[in-house]
């Protein structure tokens, strides 16, 4: 049974429970009436609002380390000199102490 309305919130979490599975609903499309949504393990899908309604859905709470799917991505660290390339403009040359 279905205990979200259509359509969904943008941002939340929710549980489909014949699944056990966790997603999030990450944009809403108007024009098709689909929403589309990205699960913990980080495949992303859409939902038109007949599949909505046969859902058995629940909101859910965020998981624990919810961003575990952008592992893969690859984060350039910011904040060295070495990979912060306007680092010397935004300091300048010289360092404050100096």
């Amino acid at each position: 049974m279905n205990t979200v309305q259509w359509p969904p919130r943008i941002g939340a979490w929710y549980l489909r429970w014949d699944r056990g599975e966790v997603f999030q609903v990450t944009g809403y499309d108007d024009k098709t009436s689909k929403a589309s949504t990205v699960s913990y393990d980080g495949t992303s899908g859409e939902i038109d609002e007949v599949t909505w309604d046969r859902l058995s859905l629940g909101l859910a709470e965020p998981p624990e380390d919810w961003t575990a799917p952008l592992e893969a991505v690859d984060v350039v660290r910011f904040g060295t000199a070495q990979n912060d390339p306007v680092s010397e403009d935004v300091a300048g040359p010289h360092s404050p102490s100096e």
